[in-house]
């Protein structure tokens, strides 16, 4: 991701484009050189950009300075709890397969911190108060109360611990639509015995066969193995897919400033035209495709957009009978795991491993 900070000691130059093009200090103009003064000055500017912009590793000229994979993605995590930023949905096989971090736990962890802290409900920006919302089930009211239950304590009570105070699981998959990816998040032999046969099933099913969309499984199955955190959900967004921005309902009106992807979620999101491809509004508003891709994924994964065209399933498919209400084409398999699509290719190493998963 990328555009739209500079640094102070170099306001007058795009010291945004020359980190994500990629330039080493020794390959700067002199200008942006003089502005730095030293090669330490700018591989600090290189970190601060890419944690604040949750840039990948393994693509960016930040693999040059923290050159320890993990370390880098650590500190990304870090600085996105500190700083209240969305989970990294664009990271997840990183997030969920290498550090074993999945969004619940991280917006878990976000609000034990602030009920610890006694932070207000308003330190969150809007999009991530949302997603809090989404998936935990709270919201400000719900927060306030919380913050009450854990101050108040009786004569033979100890104060509450915030930890204890919040949900165990994630919220169900209500809002989770048949075209979303389903993929194996990391899991354990401890997590397959907490598994039924049925999901046991499900789970060798989706290794062999790598991501797969979700309307082609059993729906209550699918959403037990999301609740124990072993699948995490991909929401696909293609170059000519146009965007539908029904009635807003939910949406947590909270911190008016974000970090660089809560003011660019807000850009797009007033642009969108149910008329407009992807591509077209990339173009339009001058924003890299793939940070608009992810923008419009975002809307959709919280409830405030869909897909044109994706309001029903397309005829033909195998898809399963507990989508029915989902879907108004409708061809009935009756497997949990028929008919699913080809394995995609395999993927190795922390930016991108295979899932961890044990046979019982």
């Amino acid at each position: 991701r990328g555009a739209g900070v500079f640094f102070g000691m170099a306001a007058n130059h795009d010291v945004d484009l020359y980190i994500m093009q990629n330039y080493t200090f020794a390959k700067l103009p002199t200008a942006i050189k003089q502005a730095f003064n030293t090669k330490k000055d700018w591989d600090k500017a290189v970190v601060d950009y890419s944690l604040s912009h949750q840039l990948r590793w393994k693509k960016n000229i930040v693999r040059k300075v923290i050159t320890e994979e993990r370390k880098y993605y650590e500190d990304l995590l870090t600085y996105s709890k500190s700083h209240l930023m969305l989970y990294p949905y664009h990271l997840s096989d990183v997030m969920v397969l290498g550090l074993h971090v999945t969004p619940f736990a991280y917006y878990h962890s976000i609000l034990t911190d602030m009920l610890r802290n006694e932070r207000s409900y308003d330190s969150l920006p809007n999009f991530t108060a949302a997603d809090c919302l989404r998936l935990l089930g709270i919201g400000r009211n719900q927060y306030i109360d919380l913050m009450n239950n854990m101050r108040s304590k009786g004569f033979f009570r100890k104060r509450q611990q915030p930890k204890s105070l919040l949900p165990t699981q994630p919220s169900g998959l209500n809002k989770v639509a048949w075209w979303w990816d389903v993929t194996v998040g990391y899991v354990t032999e401890e997590d397959v015995k907490s598994c039924s046969a049925e999901e046991h099933t499900l789970i060798d099913c989706l290794i062999d066969r790598g991501t797969t969309v979700a309307g082609v499984l059993d729906k209550s199955l699918l959403q037990g193995l999301y609740e124990k955190g072993l699948v995490f959900l991909g929401v696909p967004i293609a170059d000519h897919d146009c965007i539908i921005v029904p009635p807003l309902e939910g949406f947590v009106m909270n911190r008016v400033l974000g970090d660089y992807f809560e003011t660019l979620l807000y850009k797009i999101f007033v642009s969108i035209d149910e008329h407009t491809t992807v591509d077209e509004l990339s173009s339009v508003l001058r924003i890299d495709k793939q940070l608009v891709k992810d923008a419009v994924s975002m809307y959709c994964r919280l409830g405030f957009a869909k897909k044109k065209g994706h309001e029903s399933a397309p005829a033909g498919g195998d898809w399963h009978p507990s989508w029915r209400s989902d879907m108004d084409v409708f061809s009935g398999a009756v497997s949990a795991t028929a008919a699913l699509p080809p394995p995609m290719a395999p993927t190795v190493g922390l930016d991108q491993p295979a899932a961890a998963a044990a046979a019982a």
